[in-house]
């Protein structure tokens, strides 16, 4: 399929596929899929062949995993704009070792995994910049592993208020929307759901936040902070 001009810009100025020339990137997207899922639609199941890695367009995306007994595990949540599944290519055993599922109505694209090796061989620039890419997530994760192990529940839930905060488009705003259901934030911060609704009541009851519904509305960022430190 040919790309839509808005989606092929947005893939050029991502850091995966900044530095591409035109050959290069017609090579990687020649056989480009879009994929539309509804809510909750499976796109790929743990220990499934990994041929393509994803970028997400609109909508999101939960990576997780289920444990012997059932239980569900939030890996992580894709936003959109963001690319996912691009490590599995390069691993010894090609099978995505998570699931993944649409949050809501969700459309994203899928690329080839062999053009894309192609390209990385015969472009060492090329292959920095994914370096680069991986090494900077796997920063990220190093420190989530810290953040589970080190910090108490509630400086988990703290941490994360302000970091969504830190993420808003619009500067200087103290609300935001909850990314995802309740019970999907407290298994990702490895949190019990009870436990989480009582952590964000106390918040609440220390005038910290205010919650409606998925809206979080933080009336003092500083006072937040200080409490992240006093949990620690």
């Amino acid at each position: 399929m040919e790309l839509p001009p808005h989606v092929l810009t947005l893939l050029r100025r991502s850091d995966l596929f900044v530095g591409l020339s035109d050959d290069q990137m017609r090579h990687v997207v020649q056989n480009v899929q879009l994929h539309r899922l509804s809510e909750g639609e499976l796109l790929f199941d743990n220990n499934q062949q990994a041929e393509r890695f994803f970028f997400l367009h609109r909508g999101q995306i939960k990576l997780y995993r289920i444990s012997p007994s059932g239980q569900e595990k939030i890996i992580e949540f894709v936003k959109p704009g963001e690319f996912f599944a691009v490590a599995v290519m390069f691993m010894e055993r090609t099978y995505y070792p998570v699931c993944a599922s649409a949050l809501m109505s969700t459309h994203l694209y899928s690329f080839d995994n062999r053009p894309f090796i192609t390209t990385l061989r015969e472009s060492p620039e090329t292959c920095f910049r994914v370096m680069a890419e991986m090494s900077k997530r796997l920063r990220c994760q190093v420190g989530e592993i810290d953040s589970l192990s080190l910090q108490s529940a509630r400086s988990r839930l703290v941490d994360y208020l302000l970091q969504q905060i830190a993420a808003s488009k619009v500067v200087g705003t103290t609300s935001f929307s909850l990314s995802a259901p309740k019970k999907l934030i407290a298994s990702r911060l490895s949190i019990q759901p009870e436990t989480f609704s009582r952590l964000l009541n106390g918040l609440q009851q220390e005038g910290l936040i205010t919650v409606d519904k998925n809206m979080i509305l933080v009336h003092d960022i500083q006072a937040l902070r200080n409490c992240l430190e006093v949990s620690e």
